[in-house]
């Protein structure tokens, strides 16, 4: 059953000062109860002790606290574990829902659950310090991560799994190359032009669902739900992506962007060559990620060296255009462009020919008014003189003619400023007229006041 906050009773849990934390900055990775006042000791713990506080929680939160409860498939071949993760949807109970109840409230409730020592509030993540299997004085970091959606739960399921998988297939240039990113909330369609200059605004969302992001990568879905026997194996499958495809040769001045146009692509490179064109965040996972590292030092050489190339043929251009027609983007790519050059072009407009067409030794007051003026008539329409000048007119999409307007600039900025001018001795006028008027009622409202 699923409550809903206007429904629920009006239950009160009191937290326990000596239990509860609230979280400042996050430390995740079992150094969270290090840094408080009372320290306590997380280590790192071996597969088995995982697999067993795994179990056991998930088991204690789906039968008392939540519908949906899980971990996300660790990577291959880890030996020790620093937390473990659990993520949760639809509460059970009034008490365990964010929508009604406060974090401090859930987080008592499920300390209660799973015997733990103490726990740092965040949000929408809360840390536990739960017993250490036959270890006293020892405990494991639990992280409880809440969802707020069904999707959203299924997204962090998809999204963490395998540990590094997805850094190594997004950032390890596979697809990022070709236009295509991956991040906390789903795939996206990046846009080359505009993607130098502004990179959220860039994306467009193509999908959230794993199957039809999988299909569309050329990655096999049932594989990516079951764990990898080996770094070996999810390596190879990381390299079934279609879009994978090493670079033949390596050269030494060749740069990698992340802007990447027709013709200059870079694939893999890998090696010490590869590492020097790495991003800043990638070189960053290179210190940090040793499965990450193992990719770069010594699968992508490897590859090159057996001639497992890959796809070399494929485009960013062609990998648009079946984003296009697999998700049906196509129309809002074309407006996003369009837009983002209408709004290049006014940007242009403005500072490349209305400010600089003025000469710099043009009185400061009245160069300033000159601007705003030829500002309001063309970029806004406005009349000059009583009339509307060839340069406000626009073509179907919106687009000024830039020599049109060049030209009317030069001629008329002079008379531009002595408009200005005017309007702002006008507007003082009337400002000051209106101050006048504001006090006169005042003083007549004062005066009524004391007749009484």
């Amino acid at each position: 059953m699923m409550f809903h906050g206007h429904l629920y009773p009006q239950t009160h849990v009191t937290p326990r000062p000596d239990k509860l934390h609230i979280r400042k900055p996050s430390k995740m990775g079992g150094s969270a109860f290090a840094s408080l006042p009372t320290p306590l000791h997380t280590p790192r713990m071996p597969l088995n002790v995982y697999e067993q506080i795994t179990k056991d929680t998930q088991a204690v939160l789906q039968n008392h606290a939540y519908r949906h409860v899980g971990s996300p498939i660790e990577a291959p071949e880890k030996e020790t574990f620093g937390d473990v993760d659990i993520l949760v949807y639809e509460p059970l109970d009034p008490l365990f829902d964010s929508t009604y109840s406060t974090t401090t409230t859930i987080a008592e409730k499920v300390g209660k659950l799973l015997k733990a020592e103490k726990w740092i509030v965040g949000k929408p993540t809360i840390n536990f310090a739960v017993p250490y299997p036959g270890e006293e004085n020892n405990y494991v970091q639990l992280d409880l991560h809440i969802c707020r959606s069904k999707s959203d739960y299924d997204w962090e399921l998809f999204h963490s799994a395998h540990g590094d998988l997805w850094n190594i297939i997004v950032s390890g240039s596979t697809i990022r190359t070709f236009g295509i990113t991956v991040n906390n909330n789903g795939m996206y369609l990046r846009i080359p032009e505009i993607e130098a200059f502004n990179r959220k605004k860039s994306m467009i969302l193509l999908a959230t669902e794993s199957r039809k992001i999988l299909e569309f990568l050329g990655l096999d879905h049932e594989k990516w739900w079951k764990p990898f026997s080996s770094r070996q194996e999810m390596f190879e499958y990381a390299a079934g992506c279609r879009m994978f495809w090493v670079k033949e040769t390596k050269a030494e001045d060749e740069a990698e962007g992340d802007v990447i146009v027709e013709g200059n692509f870079a694939g893999q490179e890998g090696g010490e060559s590869g590492k020097k064109k790495l991003k800043h965040n990638d070189r960053a996972r290179m210190r940090k990620r040793p499965i990450f590292r193992e990719w770069i030092d010594e699968f992508i050489p490897k590859c090159r060296q057996e001639g497992r190339l890959g796809n070399t043929n494929t485009t960013r251009e062609d990998v648009r255009n079946e984003a296009f027609a697999t998700f049906g983007v196509k129309q809002e790519y074309e407006t996003r462009v369009r837009e983002w050059q209408l709004l290049r072009h006014k940007e242009y407009i403005w500072k490349n020919i209305i400010k600089n067409s003025i000469p710099e030794d043009t009185n400061p007051v009245v160069r300033g008014a000159a601007t705003r003026t030829l500002k309001l008539v063309i970029l806004e329409g406005g009349a000059f003189d009583g009339e509307v000048p060839r340069a406000v007119e626009k073509d179907e999409n919106g687009f000024h003619n830039l020599e049109e307007v060049k030209k009317f600039v030069a001629d008329n900025w002079k008379r531009a400023g002595q408009i200005g001018l005017e309007r702002q001795h006008l507007n003082m006028i009337g400002q000051t007229k209106a101050k006048e008027e504001k006090k006169a009622a005042e003083r007549m409202a004062e005066e009524k006041m004391d007749a009484k």
